[in-house]
């Protein structure tokens, strides 16, 4: 269970937010919702482009098909412009019905009581696709996906943990040109265990608050707009998978934070 944070009449100070002795997993959901609070303008933006193509598909259907009804039948190349038209629909609608669903597994996570056995590679992927409105305006973003056990813990725990280290990287790089920004994130496999690694190349930490950045509401007092509970939340659940995370930073040379879990037995 994380450790509560207070706040004290004495310490003005004080920035992190007031977090009463909550069980990890109410934690967790409340920063479930305050991730998606930050990527539902980014989803919406997201959703209007397929969603655009789409309407404008079927406006484009619906004119081919008064001209078949005024005609009385099919002229030449009908069938091939009614099939393009569809076929692009399609993809559209698949495009979004992907996107709603990746938002919709990460707000509300498996409920099985057994324990799940999670494609590390996947879970990767999905918090990417969930994080890339927000990203893609800030930086840009490598993915190197290289061999990676399966875990044994709930896909939505890792997603969770990656989009909070995705989040984290956008606030460190959000104040520079997207052009200078980079984010880097790999997945690959040593002595066993699955790791995930997530880099920006931002101005790095302080050292002061390298060694503390796993504490509730520090990542606050770095100007930042989290809750400041992110990165705390993802340690604590990452230990409850049997892993760690830890971060290396030098100020002026970028962040990288590296999430190692064992492999499902």
């Amino acid at each position: 269970m994380l450790s509560p944070v207070r706040m004290s009449k004495d310490r003005p100070d004080a920035e992190a937010p007031e977090v009463s002795s909550l069980p990890t997993e109410t934690l967790a959901r409340l920063d479930r919702l305050a991730t998606a609070s930050v990527l539902a303008a980014g989803l919406a933006h997201e959703i209007a482009t397929p969603l655009g193509v789409l309407l404008g598909e079927l406006d484009a259907l619906e004119r081919r098909l008064r001209d078949v009804r005024r005609r009385g039948g099919l002229a030449p190349g009908d069938l091939e412009g009614l099939g393009a038209e569809l076929e692009l629909a399609s993809t559209s609608a698949s495009v979004m019905t992907d996107l709603v669903h990746d938002f919709q597994l990460f707000l509300r996570p498996e409920a099985s009581r057994a324990t799940p056995v999670a494609d590390v590679r996947a879970a990767v992927e999905r918090a990417l696709r969930i994080a890339r409105p927000r990203l893609q305006a800030l930086a840009r973003v490598d993915l190197e996906l290289g061999t990676s056990p399966p875990v044994a813990a709930p896909a939505s725990r890792i997603v969770q943990i990656v989009l909070n280290l995705l989040l984290n990287a956008a606030e460190a790089l959000a104040s520079r040109a997207r052009d200078e920004n980079l984010v880097t994130v790999r997945v690959d496999v040593a002595a066993g265990r699955a790791l995930i690694e997530v880099s920006d190349n931002g101005p790095g930490l302080p050292e002061s608050v390298r060694d503390r950045i796993f504490e509730p509401g520090v990542s606050q007092r770095l100007g930042r707009a989290s809750t400041g509970l992110g990165l705390a939340i993802s340690r604590e659940l990452a230990h409850r998978m049997g892993g760690e995370i830890s971060v290396s930073s030098l100020p002026g040379a970028g962040t990288t934070f590296l999430v190692s879990l064992p492999p499902a037995t």
